[in-house]
C-alpha cells in the first residue's frame, strides 16, 4: 500500500517540478527580452565621401618636410615648375543621427620609397602630423570626427616625396601610388573614397 502511494506522489511531484521549472524560464525570457526591447535605439545613419583632386597632374620631385606647407601654399609647384607635392581634398558629408567618424587611409605604393602625408582641416591647421606612408596599413587620418545632422566637414589631404640630400631616382623614381580613405562609424558603418596617382 505504501509503495502505490508513492507510484502515485513521484509522478505528481514531477509534474510540479516540471511546471516550475517551465514557468521560471517563460518570466526569465520574457524579462531578458523586455529589457533588450527597451533598451534598443535604432539610429539613422547616412554618409557620404567625396575625394578631390586639387593640386595633382604632375611628377613629384622629393621636397624638405619643413617645405611642405610652403609647396601647398604655392599650389604644390616649386620655382622651377616640377611637382612639390600633390594635395586632395577629402569631403565627410553626415546624413543621418549625429555620429563620430574615425578616419584612416590604406595605401597602395609601388617604386616609392619615401612617400609621406600630412592632412589640414578646414582652417589650414594640422589634423594629422606628417606621416610616413606604409603599403596596406590602416594609417589614421586624425582624431575622431563628430557630425551632426547634415553636418561636413572638409580636410585637406598633402602627399609629397621626402627629400633625403642624395639622388633618390633608384628609389623614388617614376612610381605610382592610390589610396582608399575610409571613415567608420562606432558601429562598424563605413564610408570610403579613392584616389590613384604617379609619384
Amino acid at each position: 500500500m505504501k509503495e502505490n502511494k508513492f507510484l502515485i506522489i513521484l509522478p505528481m511531484i514531477s509534474i510540479i517540478i516540471l511546471l516550475l521549472g517551465a514557468t521560471f524560464s517563460y518570466f526569465t525570457t520574457t524579462v531578458r527580452s523586455n529589457e533588450a526591447a527597451i533598451g534598443f535605439t535604432a539610429a539613422k545613419i547616412g554618409a557620404s565621401l567625396e575625394v578631390t583632386p586639387l593640386y595633382t597632374g604632375k611628377d613629384l620631385i622629393p621636397m624638405n618636410d619643413t617645405d611642405v606647407m610652403t609647396g601647398y601654399a604655392h599650389s604644390c609647384v616649386d620655382d622651377n615648375s616640377y611637382g612639390a607635392c600633390q594635395a586632395y581634398t577629402i569631403t565627410l558629408t553626415n546624413t543621418g543621427d549625429p555620429f563620430e567618424y574615425v578616419g584612416t587611409i590604406n595605401f597602395t605604393v609601388e617604386e616609392i620609397e619615401h612617400l609621406k602625408y600630412l592632412l589640414l582641416d578646414e582652417n589650414g591647421e594640422v589634423y594629422q602630423d606628417k606621416t610616413e606612408i606604409t603599403s596596406g596599413t590602416d594609417l589614421s587620418l586624425g582624431q575622431n570626427v563628430s557630425l551632426g545632422e547634415n553636418e561636413s566637414k572638409n580636410f585637406t589631404l598633402i602627399v609629397w616625396v621626402s627629400n633625403f640630400d642624395y639622388l633618390q631616382d633608384d628609389e623614388d623614381g617614376g612610381g605610382n601610388f592610390s589610396a582608399l580613405v575610409t571613415y567608420t562609424t562606432a558601429n562598424g558603418s563605413k564610408v570610403t573614397g579613392t584616389f590613384s596617382a604617379n609619384g
